[in-house]
C-alpha cells in the first residue's frame, strides 16, 4: 500500500513527541511522489535532547511497525556531507514543535 505524506504525518506523530522530536521531514522517494508500494519512509529528525542510540532505535522500530515499512530515520549531523544537499532539496516537513 502506497502512503501519503499526510497518512505518514497522521500516524507517526504521537511517536515523535513521545521522543521529543522538534522536527521532522520526509525526504526520497515519498517526498518526491515516486515511491512504490514497497518503498522505504526516510526521515530526518530533529530531537529537543539528546537521547542513546537505543532509544534512536526504539523509535525508529516504533515508526517501522506503525507505518508497516522499513524506515531509515536519520538526524542531519548523522547524514554524509555529500547526501545533504540532495536530502534537503526533497525534505518536506511533517512535524514541527513551534
Amino acid at each position: 500500500m502506497k502512503l501519503s505524506i499526510e497518512e505518514i504525518k497522521e500516524k507517526i506523530t504521537p511517536i515523535l513527541e513521545k521522543y521529543g522530536v522538534t522536527y521532522a521531514g520526509v525526504f526520497g522517494s515519498v517526498a518526491r511522489g515516486d515511491a512504490r508500494p514497497d518503498s522505504d519512509v526516510d526521515i530526518l529528525v530533529k530531537i529537543r535532547n539528546p537521547i542513546s542510540i537505543f532509544v534512536f532505535f526504539k523509535m525508529n522500530d516504533e515508526l517501522e511497525e506503525i507505518l508497516g515499512r522499513k524506515v531509515d530515520l536519520v538526524t542531519e549531523n548523522s547524514l554524509i556531507r555529500y547526501f545533504k544537499p540532495y536530502v534537503m532539496l526533497d525534505l518536506k516537513p511533517l512535524y514541527e514543535v513551534r
